[in-house]
């Protein structure tokens, strides 16, 4: 798809096949990479203390946890041997995990229900982090271009909105806050643009209107895009999970101890993320590259331990009330339980 100076001409509903769903969530080189190796082969190992496990990340400050928890020992201090490997998207995160090329994954709530949904053995192992219940605190943004003349969710109606990735956590999150506002989504044509993209194509007035999270919605604001609202504090559940961090039901029916294990160190990594943003601050820099004075301007996530299963729910319930879930999947089933 072309993003130069031209709209794209191709609508995009928010209604999508059960396949769209599942392609739209982890990628087409995801599908074709579970057909190949099945589902959960290689994924049920033992671990020694010789195993090097590995976590697939997105260098933004979401997993800033688990950075934390490599860089800061918690790990080694559990008798881990944990490799964090820098993804640079969410596509290729969950096949890897599942055919045992990762031993961890992490994700935005969406897309790990979209998969629960169909059928995939993950578990969510851990709290990445929460939502904020208050707009100020809110990382996320719903933008318009001035040219737009959008100045309210339901305004985007027959409008080009930018999201990272169709059924991704911006996608679910934009299409509730125009749907809460009084407006049809389905009359939205949502195309899929990369974050940093997204910046310079408001700019140039390619889009009306984009939902994006740190550090590209102050760069958006900055750039003179006006603020529709902050979405993620208006439609999912009020400080419970929006990402989390899973592995392959497999890996941790065999391993139990081993998950325990990686979910205390991942808790202490949240906890000195919540009570020293410096920290984050540093892992951001050092695997994101992101310069010191966007990350002074940003607005952090809030970080917690606390894997949320009301907050699972709430959004499998939201996610199928805008048809990105033909089906719900089982959130208890969904959650390891030590």
């Amino acid at each position: 798809m072309h993003y130069g100076s031209e709209r794209p001409s191709a609508p995009l509903s928010t209604q999508f096949t059960r396949r769209q769903l599942f392609l739209g969530a982890f990628g087409l080189a995801a599908a074709t990479t579970l057909v190949g190796c099945g589902i959960g082969e290689g994924s049920a190992i033992d671990v020694t203390e010789d195993t090097e496990l590995s976590v697939g990340v997105i260098p933004v400050a979401d997993f800033a946890p688990v950075y934390v928890a490599a860089e800061q020992g918690f790990f080694a201090a559990e008798g881990l041997k944990v490799r964090t490997q820098v993804m640079q998207n969410a596509a290729a995160i969950a096949p890897s995990v599942i055919n045992g090329q990762l031993t961890f994954g992490t994700a935005a709530v969406p897309p790990f229900l979209a998969a629960s949904a169909k059928g995939l053995p993950l578990l969510a192992v851990a709290n990445g982090t929460s939502i904020a219940p208050e707009a100020d605190k809110d990382p996320s943004a719903l933008v318009a271009t001035k040219a737009s003349g959008a100045t309210r969710p339901k305004d985007l109606e027959g409008r080009t909105v930018a999201v990272n990735a169709l059924t991704s956590i911006v996608h679910v999150a934009a299409a509730a806050a125009i749907k809460n506002d009084g407006g049809d989504p389905s009359k939205v044509n949502f195309v899929a643009m990369p974050f940093p993209d997204m910046v310079p194509a408001l700019a140039r007035n390619a889009i009306d209107a984009a939902c994006l999270v740190e550090p590209f919605q102050v760069q958006a604001v900055n750039g003179g895009a006006t603020v529709l609202e902050h979405p993620y504090s208006k439609v999912f559940y009020p400080n419970g999970s929006f990402t989390v961090i899973f592995t392959a039901g497999p890996f941790a029916e065999k391993n139990p101890d081993v998950v325990a294990a990686f979910q205390r160190a991942v808790d202490k990594g949240s906890e000195l993320a919540a009570e020293d943003p410096k920290v984050v601050g540093q892992v951001l820099q050092k695997y994101g590259k992101l310069p010191p004075e966007v990350f002074e301007k940003m607005r952090l996530p809030m970080f917690s331990t606390e894997l949320s299963e009301p907050a699972l729910a709430h959004a499998s319930e939201l996610m199928h009330s805008l048809g990105f879930l033909p089906e719900q999947p089982s959130i208890e089933e969904a959650v390891w339980k030590p």
